[in-house]
């Protein structure tokens, strides 16, 4: 590893566990009692993120936690980078993070107006701000490509 990974590592890892503690403790929660549910669940790094694979049809940042339900999707990659871009906003907005993302983020997944809506007037899923922010945080970082539907 180089020098400046390590570094900006430990900055990601800081600024996690102080700045954007509130979400951290609620990913940590979620990812203790999936643990305790199946301790043989798969966990791995991204990026400094801890990503965790469920059993949902859905993903979703929670600070440095990333909880992984699209390994087997054809976009699967893609979708990691964008949830990497959640723990990017996490850090930027800190406790802000919930009012800002979360809670409008989660609003427009699972509202059926909203998904009604979007499948009505053919509308992205990444078109709603703290998607689309996520989509280009997690790319800038990762150098990768992150979802486009």
């Amino acid at each position: 590893m180089n020098k400046k990974y390590i570094i900006n590592h430990i900055i990601y890892t800081l600024l996690q566990l102080t700045w954007a503690i509130p979400q951290n403790i609620l990913g940590l929660l979620i990812l203790l009692g999936l643990t305790i549910k199946n301790p043989k669940r798969n966990h791995f790094y991204y990026h400094g993120a801890i990503v965790t694979e469920w059993k949902f049809t859905f993903s979703c940042g929670c600070g440095m936690f990333i909880f992984y339900g699209h390994k087997d999707a054809k976009d699967a990659k893609e979708v990691l980078v964008h949830e990497y871009g959640h723990t990017l906003q996490s850090i930027v907005l800190g406790p802000l993070f919930m009012f800002i993302i979360a809670i409008p983020s989660m609003t427009w997944a699972f509202v059926p107006c909203f998904i009604k809506m979007r499948k009505e007037k053919n509308i992205k899923y990444v078109d709603f701000y703290p998607e689309s922010w996520a989509n280009s945080w997690g790319e800038a970082i990762t150098k990768e490509k992150a979802p486009a539907r």
